[in-house]
């Protein structure tokens, strides 16, 4: 067996790293489909394999290369100008267009044509196309570094090593320069290492803007969050807000008496309910109109709420009525409280047209037992309000 030529091992070398890298990004695009440049740079890796094995074969397997071998060698040229044209396409995030793919189906095709025959009518057509490919290859990649493309500079260096090197080759196929074999491999090899580490570039750029993605769209679901949020706390409080005087209405109302109830089951402190109504309101509507009313209401929740405590809880209970809640007062401190709004709710009549419209009020108090519920509180003093209008209105009566 002959001693095995430098140039021999240099190919044998080559051919390990062409199938190492074209396994590992064949694996790497069968995992993510959608980074095509990883598959790209498989096919590339798998066609300059070609290109060697039958190199190595048309040298030392038989004296004369057959076709076939020949064949096989310029489809693995022209493979690889594909793929490599591919691949600086999807640095720039484009496809090719119609005239590019109709060239690179021209190369596939004429390629192991001319191989076959080896005339110079299909031969030196065939090369030149895949110069022209290998060309726009390199705009390709120069044009996406020019862009800001991470990973395109090292990719277009690449492209130009590789070039460098071929056009080396030609030299010394033409008798100008020495001859050194494995030239165009070394600049295949240079050109598959900085692809892999410019698609590695690009992977970590991804990485990062989805992560920088992530963190913006958690922001925005916080933020919507928030807003959700604020809008249901503020559509609760609506829902417990009376529109016309800004008082809590029934729901709210009942909401406080249910907390202070279970207060008073805790410490046993009293609490009294003050029911209040505004007398012959209905008269006030009938005379002046409704938007007369519907002032006549704010100004008496005004009153009321300005002469109570800030702890007590003052709602409109519907129409003209109004409610009070009265932490930790009993039934006296409660009547003397209820007595004192309806005081100054009577020394404050309404400005109708620069007349005083003159208001008054009827309440009644309850004050609430361990062995009443709070509705049994709140009819307590809804009974105490019709004792106090038969007793004549504009007077606060206990039940």
């Amino acid at each position: 067996m002959p001693t095995p030529l430098p140039q021999e091992l240099f190919d044998a070398f080559a051919a390990g790293v062409y199938l190492l890298f074209g396994l590992v990004h064949a694996d790497l695009w069968w995992r993510r489909r959608e980074r095509r440049g990883h598959l790209w740079l498989a096919g590339a890796c798998g066609f300059a394999l070609l290109v060697d094995l039958t190199g190595m074969a048309s040298r030392h397997v038989v004296p004369e290369p057959p076709s076939l071998l020949d064949a096989a060698n310029l489809l693995g040229v022209g493979g690889a100008t594909v793929c490599l044209l591919e691949l600086a396409l999807s640095l720039e995030r484009r496809r090719a267009g119609r005239l590019t793919r109709g060239i690179e189906a021209g190369v596939l095709v004429l390629a192991p044509a001319a191989g076959l025959t080896l005339e110079p009518a299909l031969l030196h057509p065939a090369l030149l196309l895949c110069a022209l490919l290998l060309a726009q290859a390199l705009l390709r990649a120069v044009r996406a570094a020019r862009a800001g493309r991470r990973g395109a500079g090292t990719v277009a260096r690449g492209f130009v090593f590789l070039a460098l090197c071929l056009l080396a080759d030609v030299a010394m196929e033409l008798g100008w320069i020495p001859r050194r074999e494995g030239l165009p491999a070394v600049g295949f090899i240079v050109l598959f290492l900085a692809s892999a580490k410019a698609l590695a570039d690009r992977q970590d750029q991804e990485q990062q803007e989805l992560a920088e993605l992530r963190i913006d769209l958690e922001r925005r679901v916080e933020e919507r969050t928030l807003a959700l949020q604020e809008a249901n706390e503020r559509l609760a409080a609506a829902s417990r807000t009376d529109a016309l005087t800004g008082l809590p209405n029934r729901r709210g109302f009942v909401e406080a008496g249910e907390a202070e109830l279970e207060r008073f089951r805790r410490s046993g402190r009293p609490f009294s309910i003050v029911l209040a109504d505004i007398d012959h309101f209905k008269s006030v509507n009938d005379r002046f109109g409704h938007a007369t009313g519907d002032e006549a209401l704010r100004a008496v929740a005004e009153a009321i709420r300005r002469n109570l405590r800030a702890q007590d809880v003052v709602a409109r209970w519907g129409g003209e009525e109004f409610i009070f809640l009265l932490p930790e007062t009993g039934e006296a401190g409660a009547t003397r409280a209820a007595d004192f709004v309806r005081e100054q709710v009577a020394a404050s009549p309404i400005e109708l047209a620069g007349e005083p419209l003159p208001l008054t009020l009827s309440a009644r108090v309850a004050e609430h037992r361990a062995e009443r519920t709070l509705d049994a509180t709140l009819a307590a003093a809804d009974r105490a309000l019709y004792r106090a209008k038969e007793a004549g209105r504009n007077r606060v009566m206990a039940g």
